[in-house]
């Protein structure tokens, strides 16, 4: 992580768990439904000010920003659960910052 580029570890207060898709292989059979996979820590973000009023203000409800260390085994076919809040969103993006391999940049959605 580099503080240069604005990325603070001691952002990291909250706990999130990486879930597998259906189908997803655990234990050696196939699941059936969304397994979870890793926790983490992670900063969260909300739209909100400037961005949210230049977009279309509809479709930004529900979405968030995740902040997390980088970690190679994670992808976008996962979901993802707010552990205190037990709230479910689905990854739309997930960006490795300036391809340095130290920090992922999530764009989610609440599943609703």
């Amino acid at each position: 992580m580099n503080e240069r580029y604005g990325n603070n570890p001691a952002n990291l207060k909250h706990r999130i768990t990486f879930l597998n898709p259906p189908g997803a292989i655990v234990g050696g059979w196939p699941s059936t439904e969304w397994t979870d996979y890793k926790s983490v820590r992670a900063e969260i973000k909300t739209q909100k000010g400037s961005r949210l009023f230049n977009s279309d203000a509809v479709q930004m409800q529900g979405k968030k920003i995740f902040g997390i260390r980088y970690k190679n085994d994670f992808n976008v076919r996962m979901r993802i659960r707010h552990e205190k809040t037990k709230v479910i969103y689905e990854i739309e993006s997930m960006t490795n910052d300036d391809e340095n391999n130290q920090w992922y940049t999530i764009l989610v959605q609440e599943v609703l």
